[in-house]
């Protein structure tokens, strides 16, 4: 008797599907003018593409998906790395928590996109103006970081219903 195999071909196709929405959804994110802004204000549609990638496809590929777009996010940052080991971690922590404790749905994916985009917009706000000691931080806070939250977890349910609709159409 064969063994089974690990990659069958719609296993290959979905995933190289899911790494291309990651390259379409980093060039609409990171390209000035390909994405809408509201107010001055961007979406980070890479967050909930990440997270929902990693619900679907756990932990180690979910890991993956998320250095891959991080590392195409600091190309454009120039953010040594930082996006890269954030979203590494984030699609892990995303997939170890679907296979133990959570299950994949829709409150499940705001909760994970929710806490990824607090923790990232906090983060480089601490670390871009707190901690660099520049006089506006709580105006840009409040102007762009805050909104910016907003306006990701607004478009977080198209990114996962898109990605669910890919992976219930490229499933085994």
């Amino acid at each position: 008797m064969m063994a089974k195999r690990i990659f069958t071909d719609k296993v290959i196709i979905r995933r190289a599907v899911l790494a291309a929405a990651v390259l379409l959804f980093s060039i609409l994110q990171n390209t000035p003018g390909w994405f809408p802004q509201l107010a001055g204000v961007r979406a980070l549609i890479i967050i909930p593409l990440v997270t929902s990638i990693a619900m679907y496809e756990r932990d180690t590929a979910g890991m993956l998906y998320g250095l891959f777009a991080g590392a195409l996010w600091d190309i454009t940052a120039r953010g040594n790395s930082f996006n890269a080991i954030f979203f590494l971690i984030t699609g892990f922590v995303c997939g170890v928590l679907i296979n133990t404790v959570m299950r994949c749905n829709f409150i499940t994916h705001l909760l994970l996109t929710a806490a990824a985009t607090v923790i990232y917009n906090t983060g480089y706000w601490l670390w871009h103006y707190v901690f660099a000691g520049l006089d506006m931080k709580i105006t840009m806070l409040l102007r762009f970081y805050i909104p910016g939250m907003v306006y990701t977890l607004l478009l977080s349910p198209v990114v996962f219903w898109l990605v669910m609709l890919l992976e219930r159409k490229l499933r085994d």
